[in-house]
């Protein structure tokens, strides 16, 4: 289940003369004030064996858990030993949860404290999250070191419930480091061991500062193996354990439709039909992580089609909460505002963080904003504008207030998709058609339109509607809604606008003395795909943002219009992940079709090796950066950036799924 969002406050901390926090809430001091980092390096590094560890790895990921982020000391301390150590070819995952998390302003105070720390601490508080709610997948680069941050906002017990998977990752060591068990029991109870021991693997380390009794039995009934040591400082004992289960060949608890498969691959040989927003990227994600990628792309160019535009915006879709894709949307936004900032330091993609305003147009709009705003007065990632402060920081009048997000932007998508090619291990292939894939001896056949035969063990589909013309993904329902973007010179009132303005159109500032309108229809029908109409309908869809500016934009006219069609779902998202085999699940689930509330545990059959990502409609530029970092670390077997719930809605067996449960098969 999604968390709810009103759950997601900052910590309330008080501090002392020595600088150390302390909660309010649950009456607790975070760190030993005798000495914070010695107190993480013994309880932590030391008892896990991490140093010994490290130096023998060539190649292998490491992954960490930890219950209680606090205030990250335990994190920067670690990557400063990963960073010292240099694990070849390997990168770190530090898995933590945190429901009450600290403010930047109290983190950065806190790090103050710890001089040793400081060029880590540095670089983590520049990529720190807002505080919405759910996983936040932060990429970090320590002095050529790479560490992958999960940060997950919430209840550790249903947290890391959302990142289980049978066939998923394992955590190769445990921090567990909340509150004291008599003020926070919940961080220390059966539930939460359970969870723990699920993530686990035959040899994880797991060390504590607490040796209270209630933990140590919860422990033992989970098959860790218990030893009690000397505490740090003052404290007479901490625990270390380690996991053996009962049974290491026992069969993995089953998820039923959605378990995702066991992917694990020594042969990274890739092809990826399609080069827009969605193939570019996860080719890209991919190339980073050692792949060799072909991309197939049927135009002369890559981003040819839909992501093509000159311009594209990036804004987030904002639920009222009471969605259970609330927080796919929130942290999908946040993780494309990161990942641009990063492309953008290195290619010429014309980010540009001018903010983005969208306006309560409507009543059904102005009471969403409301409940929105109130969710999230704790995220420091939106705030709420009347129309007059709506009008000041917009540059124009506007007669209606709305959504201001500050980190809300926009970019040249043709831009990005250049860049996420230029990779050595990226091999791009235009002119060239996908026609037929097969499964042979272990690997894809993918047969082209100049009769060459690609081989390689996995393949994602990402070209659009053209995914219809395979038969093994033939069976999605995929629609297609016309859109087009005019550009227009400045006018007098425009050329004051300084962001982006949305409502049910939306104009961005002049970059380069131009502007940019642009909206989507919800029709598939060809006769709106005229030019002419779209340019009307554009400036009728700009009416509520301002009428002078659109009948500024009607008398001049665009002095350029691309339009065409974009893929989308019938419930507005993504279709991507592995692909099943429609034949042989609609047998396996046959039982929904006669009662739809029937709990099946058997997984899907999928075809071996093969994925896709399309519809992402009109927010690609939002979705397809998180989604192609979760297909490339799907396929990669390491922690994902989605939670379970979000990966389930978009899975793409979700609607033979429901076709059967309304008897529709």
């Amino acid at each position: 289940m999604p968390n709810d969002l009103s759950h997601i406050r900052p910590a309330n901390l008080s501090w002392d003369n020595a600088g150390n926090p302390y909660s309010e809430e649950y009456q607790d001091i975070y760190y030993s004030k005798a000495d914070a980092l010695a107190e993480s390096t013994y309880i932590f590094l030391k008892a896990n064996n991490l140093t010994e560890r490290w130096k023998k790895m060539n190649g292998d990921d490491f992954v960490i858990g930890e219950c209680g982020f606090g205030g990250g000391l335990n994190f920067l301390n670690t990557c400063k030993l990963w960073c010292k150590i240099k694990p070849k070819n390997s990168t770190l995952f530090y898995l933590a949860s945190e429901l009450r998390p600290f403010t930047l302003e109290d983190l950065i105070r806190l790090h103050k404290q710890h001089p040793s720390l400081l060029s880590y601490a540095k670089v983590f508080q520049q990529h720190y999250p807002p505080h919405t709610p759910g996983i936040h997948c932060i990429e970090l680069n320590f002095k050529n070191c790479p560490v992958v941050l999960i940060l997950m906002l919430g209840d550790a017990g249903n947290m890391l419930e959302q990142v289980w998977q049978p066939n998923g990752f394992r955590v190769d060591s445990w921090y567990l480091d909340g509150f004291s068990p008599t003020v926070n029991p919940d961080m220390w109870d059966e539930d939460l061991c359970s969870t723990i021991a699920k993530l686990s693997k035959a040899g994880t380390t797991l060390s504590t500062y607490s040796a209270a009794g209630q933990i140590k039995r919860a422990l033992r009934q989970h098959n860790f193996r218990i030893e009690r040591k000397s505490g740090f400082s003052k404290k007479r004992h901490m625990l270390t354990a380690e996991y053996h289960p009962a049974n290491e060949k026992q069969k993995p608890i089953q998820q039923g439709c959605f378990q995702l498969p066991e992917s694990k691959h020594t042969d990274k040989r890739a092809i990826v039909i399609g080069g827009g927003l969605a193939g570019c990227s996860t080719a890209s994600e991919l190339a980073k992580t050692g792949w060799q990628i072909t991309l197939i792309e049927r135009e002369p160019s890559i981003a040819n089609k839909a992501s093509g535009n000159p311009r594209g915006i990036v804004y987030c879709k904002i639920s009222d909460g009471k969605d259970v894709n609330a927080d796919y949307y929130l942290n999908s936004y946040v993780f494309a505002l990161q990942h641009y900032q990063n492309i953008s330091k290195t290619h010429p993609i014309d980010w540009q963080t001018c903010g983005l305003i969208q306006l309560a147009h409507d009543q059904r709009e102005q009471k969403r904003q409301q409940q929105s705003i109130k969710n999230l007065k704790d995220a420091n990632l939106i705030q709420y504008l009347d129309a007059q402060a709506a009008s000041q920081l917009s540059g124009i009048k506007l007669e209606k207030g709305g959504l201001f997000f500050p980190s809300g932007g926009f970019l040249n998508p043709q831009a990005l998709c250049q860049a996420y090619i230029q990779h050595d291990n990226i091999k791009c292939i235009t002119n060239t058609e996908a026609l037929n894939l097969s499964f042979e001896k272990n690997v894809w056949l993918v047969e082209d339109n100049n009769k060459n035969l690609l081989k390689a063990p996995i393949v994602i589909i990402a070209n659009s509607h053209d995914a219809h013309s395979f038969k093994q993904t033939e069976h999605y329902p995929l629609l297609m809604n016309y859109g087009q973007i005019d550009e227009y010179p400045e006018t007098r009132m425009s050329k004051t606008l300084s962001c982006i303005i949305c409502a049910k159109g939306y104009i961005s500032p002049a970059n380069g003395k131009s502007h940019f309108i642009g909206g989507i229809t919800k029709t598939t029908e060809p006769a709106l795909n005229d030019a002419n109409k779209l340019i009307q309908q554009n400036l009728e869809l700009t009416h509520s943002i301002n009428p002078q500016l659109m009948e500024e934009h009607r008398k001049m006219g665009p002095t350029n219009v691309r339009s065409g069609s974009r893929c989308s779902s019938p419930d507005y998202l993504p279709i991507t992940g592995p692909v099943e085999n429609k034949r042989n699940c609609q047998k396996i689930y046959k039982e929904l079709y006669h009662n739809a509330k029937r709990k099946i545990s058997q997984a899907p059959d999928y075809e071996p090796g093969l994925y896709i990502n399309v519809a992402h409609g009109s927010h690609g530029l939002t979705s397809t950066p998180i989604i192609a970092n979760y297909l490339a670390k799907l396929i990669n077997h390491t922690p994902l950036p989605l939670s379970n719930t979000s990966i389930n809605n978009m899975h793409p067996i979700r609607y033979l799924i429901r076709d059967l449960k309304k008897q529709r098969l």
